[in-house]
């Protein structure tokens, strides 16, 4: 974000935080999911393929391209997590504890 602040790319800075953001979220969904249900290892952007796409980015040029893929990819991937952790809770799989704290 502040490489491209620097450079004056606003629209790659915006890229840039989008991908940050959309990848905090990731952790953070998980975290979330398995207070109220047991287990939520759905998705596909987790921390190691956001590093591997990163360095390959670097590595051959092609961080736009990259950060553009952890993006949409950690977006779809949060989504999945929150669709997934409402079906588990609609089944009735939830933590013994979860039913008192369900407000996700």
């Amino acid at each position: 974000v502040v490489h491209y602040t620097l450079i004056g790319r606003p629209f790659y800075m915006a890229l840039a935080a989008v991908a940050m953001a959309s990848s905090f979220m990731v952790s953070y969904s998980r975290a979330r999911a398995e207070s109220l249900i047991p287990l939520c290892k759905v998705g596909f952007m987790e921390r190691p393929e956001r590093l591997v796409l990163l360095i390959l980015g670097g590595a051959f040029n092609r961080m736009a391209q990259a950060l553009w893929v952890v993006a949409t990819i950690s977006t779809v991937t949060v989504i999945h997590r929150v669709v997934y952790t409402w079906q588990e809770l609609r089944a009735g799989r939830s933590l013994p504890d979860a039913s008192a704290t369900q407000t996700f």
